[in-house]
C-alpha cells in the first residue's frame, strides 16, 4: 500500500516501527514527501540505513529514494 494511503491507521501498517506515538512529530503518512511510496520500498530502505534514530532513518530513506 502506498504510504499516503494509510490516512494516520496507526499500527495498522507495515512501517510503525519507524514512527513514534500517534499525532507526534514523527508521522511518516502525514509526510507529503512519502504519499507515492509503497510500504514495502520504505522498509527496503529502511533496513539498510546506517543512521540510529528515527527522524535519521526517514531522512536518509528520502535521500534515497
Amino acid at each position: 500500500m502506498k504510504i499516503g494511503n494509510l490516512d494516520m491507521h496507526c499500527g495498522d501498517c507495515k512501517i510503525i516501527d519507524y514512527c513514534d506515538e500517534p499525532y507526534s512529530e514523527i508521522c511518516i503518512c502525514g509526510e507529503l514527501r512519502f504519499k507515492d511510496v509503497e510500504e514495502d520500498r520504505f522498509i527496503e530502505l529502511a533496513e539498510t540505513s546506517k543512521r540510529k534514530s528515527k527522524q535519521a532513518i526517514i531522512n536518509d530513506v528520502y535521500k534515497r529514494l
